[in-house]
């Protein structure tokens, strides 16, 4: 039996030896000391070479061959473990960026053939599963990666910007390794008192937008917004609030936009304050992962969307009947028509179209450099819509258009 050279393939030489368990006693469960046991190692691999004849070019009992095996096995177990946890690394930044699990199984599955390294992967929204099977010992080891949901397209982008240069540019493994430690260590892109006004800002361009409010309905929503900002920035800081946080806001918006009901429309200001909260691109990215046929991913997330938009239904006729029953006020909630608020012209929604887009890419986390042309692929779907539903009154099939305009546009810009 032929020992393998230093200069083979680390494939080749890595399943044998720990396929065999007198190296698996020597380097124990899970290779804690590499320096300390490679030394037993050569002692092994010496050892066999004697017992079973092999031939080598150097005498394996020699200084410098026994120096040469050490390099070898330490080198590829290390190489080995370094490709691991790339593969680890990049499981976690694309689910805590807001990936869709399916692109996320497919760009984890190509990357591991390319590495080298036989892996299956299991996605849930929060959770990867990575099994990692040993052909030669028929052993598999799988890792658990759990990490919060979110949506960040700058530091998305930076990730696909590493899978590409791994995959196809020549980046080594461990850059791409430090790289991608450097992203999820990032710090955010935004200072808090810009998502807070960002909150504020948001409210008030689709109170005008889409929920037909007035100047004094947007104004409204603008302070109920910035409210709603402060308590989610609460809530990032107090764990304990987190679970309440939808349902508070909710509440709050109902109960206050109820006491002001004599001059706001209520439908318009509640839906404007709570709009950031309404699971919109949850439910989206759901239709997504069922469409892709990932019923599991697709299941949960609109599962989720639909109880949280529930939650934020109830919560605002909560406080609504909270202020009714407390104040014996007449009930506002219960004509949640927007034909009963007073709209600005419509002329005006180009002013608030471009601050409703951009308040969304802070929100998301979109680079700056990129919301110029966010809002040019948003306006293009805009002008259509408003060409076709708005004058042509095709309300079927001008949503329908629109959002194809806005896909190709997008699709255009991204590739």
């Amino acid at each position: 039996m032929r020992i393998p050279r230093a200069d083979t393939d680390l494939t080749r030489f890595l399943p044998y030896a720990l396929s065999t368990p007198g190296i698996q006693s020597v380097l124990g469960s899970p290779l804690q000391s590499y320096e300390n046991s490679i030394d037993n190692v050569a002692d092994w691999v010496n050892h066999k070479g004697h017992m079973m004849g092999a031939t080598t070019d150097h005498k394996v009992s020699t200084p410098d061959a026994l120096a040469e095996r050490r390099a070898h096995i330490l080198g590829g177990i290390q190489r080995l473990l370094q490709h691991q946890r790339f593969i680890f690394l990049l499981a976690q930044a694309m689910m805590q960026f807001g990936a869709p699990l399916h692109h996320l199984e497919d760009n984890l599955t190509r990357i591991s053939r390319q590495l080298r390294i036989a892996a299956t992967f299991t996605t849930m929204p929060g959770l990867v599963l990575v099994s990692i099977e040993d052909a030669a010992t028929f052993t598999t080891e799988t890792k658990i990666i759990r990490c919060p949901n979110g949506y960040d397209m700058h530091r998305l982008d930076l990730t696909d910007q590493v899978v590409r240069m791994v995959g196809k540019e020549g980046m080594s493994v461990e850059e791409g390794t430090q790289q991608l430690d450097d992203i999820l260590n990032m710090g955010p892109m935004f200072a808090w008192y810009w998502q807070l006004l960002d909150w504020g800002l948001a409210s008030w361009s689709v109170c005008l937008l889409a929920f037909h409010g007035s100047w004094i309905d947007s104004a409204a929503a603008f302070v109920l917004g910035l409210v709603a900002g402060s308590l989610n920035l609460l809530a990032s800081r107090l764990k304990g609030y987190t679970n309440l946080f939808e349902a508070s806001v909710s509440i709050l918006c109902g109960f206050v936009v109820s006491a002001l009901g004599e001059w706001l429309c209520f439908p318009a200001v509640t839906l404007s304050a709570t709009v950031v909260l309404l699971p919109g691109l949850v439910l989206t990215t759901g239709a997504i992962e069922l469409a892709a046929r990932n019923m599991h991913a697709g299941t949960i997330r609109v599962g989720y969307a639909l109880m949280l938009a529930f939650i934020i239904a109830f919560g605002i006729h909560l406080g609504n009947n909270a202020y009714v029953e407390i104040f014996s006020a007449p009930n506002r909630a219960s004509n949640m028509d927007l034909a009963v608020c007073a709209p600005v012209s419509m002329w005006w929604w180009w002013l608030a179209f471009p601050v409703s887009i951009s308040s969304i890419c802070l929100l998301i986390n979109v680079h700056p450099r990129n919301w110029p042309m966010c809002n040019v692929a948003a306006g293009a779907m805009f002008a259509v819509f408003w060409t076709l539903v708005i004058h042509l009154q095709l309300e079927t099939i001008g949503p329908v258009v629109s959002a194809f305009v806005l896909g190709l546009v997008g699709n255009v810009w991204g590739r």
